[in-house]
């Protein structure tokens, strides 16, 4: 600044050009400057440069440069590191360097102060799912996104979830988002932030852009690049609109930006490889940092290998004597810093290595309030600290070699360091004063806990690994995400105070973690098992690492081993009523509905507010047909959250079993405006609709079910499933699954395959009905339903043989089924041979006659008794059974079912004159 604006002198310059001890790169710098004089449609005009090299090398000292030289050309700038952790992060940090120059983003800000607001009351809510606050705001759609880079968190590569991961989850949140959000807006900005938030920020650029240029410089690309690489992209493609032309971007990281994947670019981008300094460069640089004396020089060059972060280190020594120089490993580290004048600098510059992040009040934390100003002013002047937009921090390269000496020259005042920092990390955990299921899920309050664990594990490796370990387990059970960053955190620690042990488990606890990302459950469990092994791990944590592997062996259908973790589990922590409501659901995926029934009861009993577990034992009566019972808790679960879509749509289907048609749309229809996705209520409401006669409804719906994602918000017939994917989701998030893997885990979509053919066949459309359900049948060929439709589909079309082989698989998968025996009696019949019909009726005849005694006022087994007695020619009892039921006032859906089940028999039999009497005796009835 010359606020006089005095003109300069020649020693203005050199002075300024000596203090800022930048040297070397000329060739980038001039390239850099050159640029920005060149007019916008220029072709020689460049948009993008990727600085990249080893750690080290000057990559950010260059991008700083970089920056320098824009604002001297009057270029608007703004710069992110890896603090931000999403792309809606890193546009509101953005957006906030702008404001800071007096240049703000106004329909962004407005914007994206909502959605944090709105985030927050999300993630802050007990009823969130736990993976939310993990993956709201990341780059994540259905097509187009690039999550296949690994990237080095804390030395271990975590991948990022597949798509088809993140679309499973994604329909999980959404629910949660639509029936806590009641502003479509609101709900849509939560649910895609990059995709509403983006339009505005580049709206906003633009309208800066039309006075001034503007640079973006993306520092530490190695961190963010897994998700900015993808938004960047998306930008210069105009997916957001169009991006200003007065705009530069700048990208630093250790990795060249891919080739391949930035190809349709290269028009627009320079790239500098950075190598270590040359010598002219090294002389240079240490020319300016007062060192001429050329034995020294060469000493330094040659201990440096010319990396400038080394030859910056030891100028700051500022040695005059080839013997005051020293090789920067750990073991010469204090010998180096005794250059350092001021003794207090000296210990400082020790000490300060230790904390993970930098910022005065660390500072004053480990030399007290009064020194804490000069130093950090001080330590932020040196070439190894680094400013990141979260404070500042050693780069890594002398970090490592500091922490070593540290370690070896004085264990006592190691531990004592890290002791202070883990009571100070604690102390601002607690003063955030969350309770606990809030705590763990917020972001700062998770940061402390990460700086204690660390702390504490570098202090007393052997004593803190137990409580390190039970911790693991309590992340895990809140939310997955931080348990990985608890693992990469454990392997970091374990590296920096040397512990072979400590780094294992932070290895095998990441290890493990990725094995369930990857679907490798047998892995997964074993390294579960390893862990269980540890005799330190007290009963409320063991018992969440036994639900966690009786989650992996259900996802492997292995139900006995899930039946045998979770009751060790309930063993271990009896209070825990959700082990309870799990093995409850496990038993009814068993179809083991009593003992189900014992544990929703007992949940229920311990906790008679439980909305999950009383809609769970509605699911349980209704799969034992005890609809009444079912519909009571329906009701009370629906009572007790009237906005949960997963027991609405399973009350609606409750009500279509009891006939209730009418109910059963109002609340298929609930379901389905709180979650347009929801396909399970999507394709119930299609089968609801059948029952109506209403084909064409239930077609749109079958056809919109299949449209939708295979492996998207799915339950099969039980609903248990896909809920215990929802109940995980609050802790593991839900497991990846492609289309086949989908099919493969998923009986729905094979379900609504089934319901469309048979919507088909009712609308006497036969070939798209034969196709639907052809692949029904491939996809599983013991869906006995599908096969019975099939084959009634064959007996229709007058195809005999072929419907009798699907009568005979249908009749020996249920060999108790009197509607399997009639028909494949009709095919027997239609095929002369009557002994086998008149074999199958009569056990037809014999079991429709036991459930007649049971219940005469289940009207579809009066009518189909009936109808067996025509089949055998007893026609005056079959009358006599069809006018009861007419005098008994019997629904006129059953009504129409009989009269469409006298047409398919005639159309086999067409000259059966009592059936056509008994055909117009029923429609009679609805006329």
């Amino acid at each position: 600044m010359n606020p006089q604006n005095k003109p300069k002198s020649l020693q203005d310059i050199l002075k300024q050009r000596q203090q800022s001890g930048f040297v070397g790169r000329e060739d980038r710098v001039n390239q850099f400057r050159q640029n920005l004089q060149l007019p916008l449609e220029d072709d020689r005009r460049r948009f993008l440069f990727n600085v990249w090299g080893q750690g080290g090398v000057g990559k950010s000292t260059l991008l700083r440069q970089f920056r320098k030289i824009a604002e001297e050309a009057k270029v608007v700038t703004a710069y992110i590191d890896e603090a931000e952790k999403s792309v809606p992060e890193v546009m509101g940090r953005l957006a906030e360097e702008l404001e800071q120059q007096g240049h703000k983003l106004t329909q962004f800000t407005e914007r994206y102060k909502i959605y944090r607001q709105k985030r927050q009351e999300l993630e802050t809510d007990p009823d969130a799912p736990q993976g939310f606050s993990a993956f709201v705001g990341k780059t994540v759609v259905k097509t187009g996104v690039r999550l296949a880079r690994q990237v080095p968190v804390g030395g271990v590569v975590f991948d990022f979830v597949d798509e088809d991961a993140v679309a499973t989850q994604a329909g999980e949140w959404a629910s949660y988002v639509a029936k806590k959000l009641t502003n479509k807006n609101e709900v849509r900005l939560v649910q895609e932030p990059v995709e509403v938030l983006t339009p505005l920020f580049l709206q906003d650029i633009s309208k800066i852009a039309e006075k001034t240029t503007i640079g973006l410089f993306f520092d530490t690309y190695e961190r963010t690049g897994e998700f900015l690489d993808n938004w960047l992209q998306e930008i210069l493609q105009g997916r957001y609109g169009a991006a200003p032309l007065n705009i530069l971007i700048t990208i630093a990281g250790r990795q060249e930006l891919d080739k391949n994947y930035w190809a349709s670019y290269e028009g627009l981008i320079v790239r500098f490889s950075l190598e270590p300094f040359t010598d002219e460069e090294a002389q240079l640089y240490l020319a300016r940092k007062g060192i001429t004396n050329s034995q020294v020089v060469e000493v330094i060059l040659r201990l440096t290998g010319n990396l400038p972060l080394l030859v910056g280190m030891l100028a700051d020594a500022h040695p005059n004597d080839p013997k005051q120089v020293f090789e920067p490993s750990s073991s010469a580290v204090e010998r180096f810093l005794k250059w350092v004048d001021d003794p207090k600098r000296r210990q400082v510059a020790l000490d300060a290595a230790i904390p993970r992040c930098l910022n005065r009040d660390v500072i004053a934390k480990l030399r007290g309030e009064q020194e804490a100003d000069e130093l950090f002013t001080w330590l932020k002047e040196t070439s190894f600290v680094n400013e990141r937009t979260d404070g500042w921090a050693y780069h890594d390269v002398v970090k490592t070699q500091i922490l070593r000496h540290k370690r070896l020259t004085s264990p006592q005042g190691w531990a004592e360091i890290h002791s202070k920092l883990a009571d100070y990390y604690d102390t601002l955990g607690n003063e955030l004063q969350l309770d606990e299921v809030k705590a763990w899920r917020d972001k700062t309050w998770q940061s402390h806990k990460l700086n204690v664990l660390y702390h504490r594990l570098c202090q007393s490796p052997q004593k803190q690994l137990p409580v390190a370990l039970n911790q693991f387990l309590a992340a895990l059970k809140n939310q997955r995400t931080f348990a990985q960053h608890w693992a990469a955190t454990m392997l970091q620690a374990g590296k920096d105070v040397d512990s072979a042990e400590v780094q294992r488990w932070g290895e095998q606890l990441a290890n493990w973690l990725k094995a369930y990302e990857d679907k490798r459950y047998e892995a997964a469990a074993e390294m579960l098992a390893t862990l269980l092994s540890d005799a330190s791990l007290e009963d409320k944590w063991r018992a969440v690492a036994l639900d966690w592997r009786s989650y992996i062996y259900f996802q492997s259908n292995q139900y006995s081993k899930a039946l045998e973790d979770l009751t060790q589990a309930i063993k271990l922590v009896p209070e825990e009523v959700e082990y309870l409501a799990v093995r409850g659901m496990t038993y009814c995926q068993m179809q083991r509905y009593q003992e189900a029934l014992q544990d929703f009861n007992r949940v229920i009993e311990l906790n008679p507010n439980y909305q999950w577990a009383i809609a769970s034992r509605g699911v349980t009566y209704r799969l034992m047909y005890r609809h009444d019972e079912a519909l009571q808790d329906f009701n009370r679960a629906i009572e007790l959250d009237p906005n949960d879509q997963w027991a609405l749509a399973h009350r609606g289907v409750n009500y279509c079993y009891m006939h209730r048609y009418d109910e059963s749309l109002q609340d298929l229809n609930r379901a389905v405006q709180l979650d347009p996705d929801y396909q399970w209520a999507i394709a119930s409401r299609g089968n609801t609709y059948c029952y109506m006669h209403r084909y064409d409804e239930a077609l749109q719906d079958f056809n919109h079910a299949i449209e939708l994602d295979a492996d998207y918000q799915w339950t099969p017939a039980t609903g248990f499933r896909g809920f215990i994917y929802r109940r995980m989701q609050r802790y593991h998030e839900a497991p990846p699954q492609g289309l086949n893997r989908a099919i493969a885990l998923n009986p729905n979509y094979q379900w609504v395959l089934a319901r469309r053919g048979y919507t088909y066949r009712q609308m006497h459309r036969y070939s798209e009905a034969l196709q639907d359900l052809d692949r029904a049948i491939e996809l599983d060929p013991k869906d006995d339903w599908s096969l019975i439709n099939r084959g009634y589909m064959y007996l229709m079309l007058k195809r005999y043989n072929e419907a009798l082989a699907d009568f005979n698989c249908a009749v020996d998968l249920k060999s108790d089924n009197d509607w399997y025996l009639y028909d494949r009696a009709l095919a027997y019949q239609a095929l002369n041979q009557p002994d086998k019909a008149r074999a199958d009726l009569a056990l037809a005849i014999k079991l429709a006659k036991q459930h007649y005694e049971k219940d005469t006022r289940n009207w579809r087994n009066a009518f189909n008794l009936a109808l067996y007695y025509l089949a055998v020619q007893y026609t005056r009892p079959a009358e006599q059974l069809y006018r009861y039921a007419l005098s008994q006032s019997a629904a006129s859906n059953r009504i129409r079912e009989a009269i469409q089940n006298l047409n398919d028999y005639l159309t086999v039999f067409p000259n059966d004159m009592q059936a056509i009497s008994m055909q117009k005796l029923l429609q009679s009835f609805l006329t």
